[in-house]
């Protein structure tokens, strides 16, 4: 990014650079989501899910902390070498300790062949019918090599391409783009990503513009929001997993439903609140955004993990970049539309919230409507 904002057609180049950094970032979180329904109980998915999402809460206090000081020290370019070394390192543990899908160890020596040594049960997950694989290393006097038994028919071409191919054929598109509790996820995830986007793009510079307070001093207010996101998120989920735990619950519908309409009309209702009462001090309005952030961060008890409930483990990942998709571009849209409205009014903060505050409520209204826990896409 800083070799690109110094380029000659620096605004070309720039914005050619951070789409290739987005698009390399969509992959998280359907990938979170893969890895959740694989390895974690249905009571336990919704404090799992806000766990992960109290990680992005963590990454933003950070940066807000953080920035201000590094740009201070070694400049705005020294900024994105300080994250992009961070992403660099956190590579190494990721590429090291993590596997795609959990692995179970048995003692199966002997089972096929008496030279059999390590034998361990993977599930591949590609394909219903052949998933189950027993890998065993196999000795010989020359060389050790690796033998696959396969519980049924030969799998899939394991070409990483080809499987993701092979899915995406596979995949039940028509009922997926027709299902009403898809639909009511979408709606959802794309209300939530219009305000959680303007509130990182626009909430520094409303403290600037509004209460006069420098890059420093207005990041240090836009922490407590992301704290009370890490909170919100992690009550929710453990409030829900115990809900489901103790009540045996096996239909979430109306549990998901709960969760989610606080998550958006919850936040609705306090920036309508501060649409019609713009206080005078930055305290009272970082108060509002506070409760705003920490309402809206129970989604991981609400839309979070309902990808994974209506998709199980096989589709969970493709249906979560189905209902991201609209959600990115929506939250995207947002932003641009308010730097247009305060173009366009004079800096009017109170209709920004106001609209804001509209978006949420419409779209938790949806979800209330829509939204299903049936358990659609094996």
């Amino acid at each position: 990014t800083p070799f690109a904002a110094g380029g000659g057609e620096a605004g070309a180049l720039l914005l050619g650079t951070r789409a290739l950094v987005g698009a390399a970032e969509s992959v998280v979180l359907p990938t979170v989501q893969k890895i959740l329904s694989t390895r974690v109980d249905r009571e336990n998915k919704s404090l799992a899910t806000a766990g992960v999402y109290s990680g992005f809460q963590l990454g933003t206090i950070m940066a807000y902390l953080l920035s201000p000081v590094i740009m201070d020290e070694i400049g705005w370019r020294g900024m994105f070498y300080a994250y992009g070394g961070v992403g660099l390192l956190w590579l190494v543990p990721w590429l090291l300790l993590v596997n795609d899908r959990p692995v179970e160890r048995e003692s199966l020596v002997g089972m096929f062949d008496d030279d059999a040594e390590d034998c361990i049960i993977v599930n591949s997950g590609l394909d219903d019918d052949a998933s189950i694989v027993i890998e065993c290393n196999v000795k010989s006097d020359a060389v050790t090599t690796s033998e696959t038994s396969s519980a049924s028919s030969a799998l899939p071409n394991d070409n990483v391409l080809n499987q993701a191919l092979e899915i995406l054929r596979a995949a039940p598109w028509k009922e997926l783009f027709t299902s009403r509790g898809i639909i009511a996820i979408t709606l959802a995830h794309a209300a939530n990503n219009w305000g959680l986007y303007n509130s990182l793009a626009w909430i520094p510079t409303f403290y600037n513009e509004q209460y006069g307070l420098n890059v420093k001093s207005s990041a240090l207010l836009s922490v407590t929001p992301s704290i009370a996101g890490a909170i919100g998120g992690i009550l929710a989920g453990t409030v829900a997993d115990y809900v489901i735990r103790s009540q045996g619950l096996q239909d979430t519908t109306n549990l998901r439903k709960v969760f989610q309409g606080v998550a958006l009309i919850g936040p609705g209702l306090t920036l309508g609140y501060l649409a019609t009462h713009l206080p005078d001090e930055a305290g009272v309005a970082q108060a509002l955004l506070t409760g705003t952030v920490g309402l809206q961060a129970m989604h991981a008890a609400g839309y979070g993990p309902a990808c994974q409930e209506k998709a199980g483990e096989r589709w969970a990942g493709l249906v979560y970049s189905i209902t991201s998709l609209p959600g990115v571009m929506f939250g995207t849209l947002g932003v641009y539309v308010t730097g247009q409205l305060l173009d366009l009014t004079d800096k009017d903060w109170g209709l920004v919230f106001g609209i804001n505050s509209l978006v949420f409520i419409i779209g938790g209204a949806l979800f209330l409507g829509l939204y299903d826990g049936k358990k659609e896409f094996e």
